[in-house]
């Protein structure tokens, strides 16, 4: 056998390695390794929310939680309405969302995009965060406030429980 001959089935043989070991990583290999695609958050679950969907599953997820505090007649009414609040705060969130997507659809679709105005949009809506993010944290503290000690030794023991699995 040839030199040549040796060094093409050795590249050949190589090549073949590499891309079943690309394969098996992709295949076997923990949710987002290798581009397989987003955490498994919600698709563990079951669940797939999108849109309007994201809102129901949140607050299923919450009921879940609340449920196990034993709200009396009070807290039950100021968890509703907290529910409420937040029911239209993601479907805000949803509507600015799409159409902060159309508009970069639009741009991007044109001939030649001005990407510039693009990136100042996207630092423009990203200022909108922190506030979005101090909004929920400040209902959370309104909800907190209003437990009794033993509720909130429940909500703490819960933080804890999945920050320290």
């Amino acid at each position: 056998m040839t030199r040549k001959k040796k060094t093409l089935i050795g590249v050949l043989v190589a090549s073949l390695v590499v891309a079943a070991g690309i394969g098996a990583l992709t295949t076997c290999a923990p949710d987002g390794a290798w581009g397989k695609g987003f955490h498994p958050g919600f698709h563990r679950a079951g669940f797939h929310p999108h849109g309007e969907d994201v809102a129901d599953f949140i607050l299923w997820k919450m009921d879940k939680h609340v449920k196990d505090l034993d709200l009396n007649e009070t807290q039950k009414q100021e968890y509703e309405k907290a529910k409420e609040g937040i029911r239209k705060s993601i479907a805000d969130v949803v509507s600015r969302r799409m159409e902060f997507h159309g508009i970069v659809r639009d741009e991007m679709n044109r001939e030649n995009p001005d990407v510039n105005a693009l990136a100042s949009l996207v630092k423009e809506r990203a200022n909108h965060i922190p506030d979005m993010v101090s909004k929920h944290i400040d209902l959370f503290l309104n909800l907190y406030n209003m437990l009794d000690e033993d509720q909130k030794a429940r909500v703490i023991d819960m933080f804890r429980s999945r920050m320290y699995p």
